[in-house]
């Protein structure tokens, strides 16, 4: 299950293809600069293909933080589990009783709501409402 929630294989693919593409726009608008600085053209459709490979640019950084920023949260959320799953490996045997130690690793926030509700923030960050 933890390998589940946390694999980044299709992330660091993802990453790999923008990051290449990054690359070859980073080349390609090189490419473009060098043109215009070494031979006469129209600037008006120089700009608009320096605009445009200048967009294609950002377009694919934002997308690569984003997906960098995803990655980072799937990894934290491994070492989570695996801290969790170490706690649980210590024990040895079935938890019958309450157990403070384990309470501490799993759950960050209670809070009790007015009408007996509970609501419960994980160390993960996740909450459930009972």
């Amino acid at each position: 299950m933890q390998a589940a929630l946390t694999d980044t294989r299709s992330l660091d693919s993802e990453i790999a293809t923008l990051l290449s593409e990054m690359e070859v726009v980073a080349e390609l608008t090189k490419r473009c600069i060098e043109e215009n600085s070494t031979t006469a053209q129209d600037q008006a459709a120089y700009l608009e293909r320096y605009n445009g490979l200048a967009e294609r640019y950002e377009t694919a950084k934002a997308k690569l933080e984003q997906l960098q920023a995803v990655k980072a949260k799937r990894e934290a959320k491994a070492e989570d589990i695996g801290g969790f799953m170490f706690e649980l490996a210590e024990y040895g045997e079935p938890i019958t009783e309450f157990d403070d130690r384990l309470w501490l690793t799993v759950i960050d926030i209670v809070t009790v709501h007015r009408d007996g509700r509970l609501t419960f923030k994980f160390q993960t960050g996740h909450e459930m409402l009972e």
